[in-house]
């Protein structure tokens, strides 16, 4: 008898219970906030160790609609020819020439960026550092043409006063400092250099493995889902595991929808920018057009940040077509953002303009251009998730479930449940006046 009081003494309710979830996650916050260096930097070492399984899932990511596409139409061909579907032994053999396919055109789209982009860049680069001087003072004569020499003697003397060595001078200095290298210091130039060959070398070592770990885990797909699938329900009560196996096939098409359709769109943008520069014989068609297909898979910002130094790389290399160029980009960035992105984006992530800044915002000061990418997919997902949530809970309530039905809302009556709106609630109001109002005629 004691023993059955002492342990229903121990059991919790569901208030206690939210409340201690409450009190932990105040405390493991307060522990994050007070120890933010320690904890970056905890983070920082598992992330580094991951690494390799971190790149082999992105890749993997990437090749299975590719596998996906190319297997089904194989798969197909076969039983429409032989008659009967395929065996396993051949499913089998598909699924392998598949996987190994997709692999070889991920690997030719990285081949063909260090052979055709990678060379561009560097060229503009020392092209650029080289003759800076020039290109500047270029800049300043077409100014000066522009202005019908109205300030002749200015320009004169911003060329010949040493202002624009001593502006390259401190864009040298500031960039060997934001950089923490010393070119004056030979030492310091070989510790750099071979500290960047090694990051070179565990990059190149990661990504062999990575492309490793991705083609076993396409391959072995639905083996791994069958595992995973088995621990949830042998874990968790069935209907908790259908909420998660639900919320997990939502995730899967928010980040697939949203990621590879953004790839797509910023992929065509690149292609048409690339065939559009070398009709108006623009200067370095390959890299603007590699920058503007990249960075445009950014949300909101990409546009910009894109268009930024591709603009000032073509305006010092030749003015009017700078100017060219960013009214061209203007008008491109319009198109995709209400006829190509539409179309190919649909709405996967349902989430707001207002979401979609934050997102971005937060997720690029966290983790970089990384989080600038799964910032709205995470967080049209966190919100899927809440509204779920939600949804539960009123219902237990017997309460309507679409947020719209809430807008008109002014008090729902504690001891009736029902909803009292903003209009009923005013005719209420207006009814007690003009009673108030009879009784004083009366009086």
């Amino acid at each position: 008898m004691k023993s059955n009081q002492k342990s229903h003494s121990l059991r919790f309710t569901a208030k206690e219970k939210r409340i201690l979830l409450i009190v932990l996650a105040a405390i493991v916050f307060y522990f994050v906030l007070d120890k933010l260096p320690a904890v970056r930097a905890a983070c920082s070492a598992v992330l580094r160790i991951l690494r390799p399984l971190l790149i082999g899932c992105a890749f993997a990511f990437l090749m299975n609609p590719m596998m996906g596409f190319m297997e089904r139409h194989i798969l197909s061909f076969a039983e429409k020819s032989r008659g009967r579907q395929p065996g396993k032994k051949a499913q089998r053999a598909v699924r392998v020439i598949c996987v190994v396919l997709s692999a070889v055109i991920l690997v030719g789209l990285v081949a063909a960026f260090f052979s055709f982009v990678a060379p561009q860049f560097y060229e503009a680069v020392r092209n650029l550092m080289a003759h800076l001087d020039e290109k500047i003072i270029g800049v300043i004569d077409w100014a000066d043409e522009l202005t019908g020499y109205q300030f002749t003697d200015a320009m004169q003397e911003a060329k010949s006063s040493g202002q624009i060595e001593a502006g390259i001078s401190n864009a040298v200095q500031w960039i060997t400092n934001y950089l923490n290298v010393d070119i004056n210091d030979s030492q310091n130039l070989i510790f750099t250099a071979t500290s960047v060959g090694t990051d070179v070398i565990m990059i190149f070592v990661n990504f062999l493995i990575g492309l490793f770990l991705a083609i076993y885990m396409l391959f072995f797909k639905e083996s791994y889902t069958g595992h995973v699938k088995r621990l949830l329900y042998a874990e968790l009560e069935t209907g908790k595991a259908n909420v998660v196996l639900e919320i997990a096939r939502k995730a899967n098409e928010i980040f697939y929808g949203f990621i590879i359709g953004k790839i797509l769109d910023s992929a065509i943008i690149g292609v048409i920018c690339y065939f559009s520069m070398l009709i108006m014989q623009m200067p370095y068609p390959i890299l603007c057009s590699f920058v503007i297909g990249v960075t445009n898979i950014i949300p909101v910002f990409g546009p910009y940040i894109g268009a930024t130094p591709t603009v000032i790389l073509i305006f010092v290399t030749d003015p009017p077509k700078g100017i060219i160029f960013l009214i061209y980009i203007l008008i491109l960035q319009q198109i995709d953002g209400n006829l190509i992105g539409p179309k190919i984006l649909g709405d996967s992530t349902g989430i707001t303009s207002f979401w979609v800044i934050i997102a971005v915002t937060v997720g690029g000061s966290m983790f970089g251009f990384i989080g600038m990418l799964i910032g709205v997919p995470s967080l049209a997902l966190i919100l899927y998730i809440v509204d779920r949530l939600t949804q539960g809970r009123v219902k237990k309530k017997n309460l309507p479930s679409s947020a719209e039905e809430y807008i008109n809302v002014d008090h729902i009556d504690s001891e009736s449940g029902g909803i009292v709106y903003l209009e009923e609630k005013g005719q209420e109001e207006k009814e007690k006046t003009a009673g108030q109002e009879k009784t004083k005629e009366k009086e």
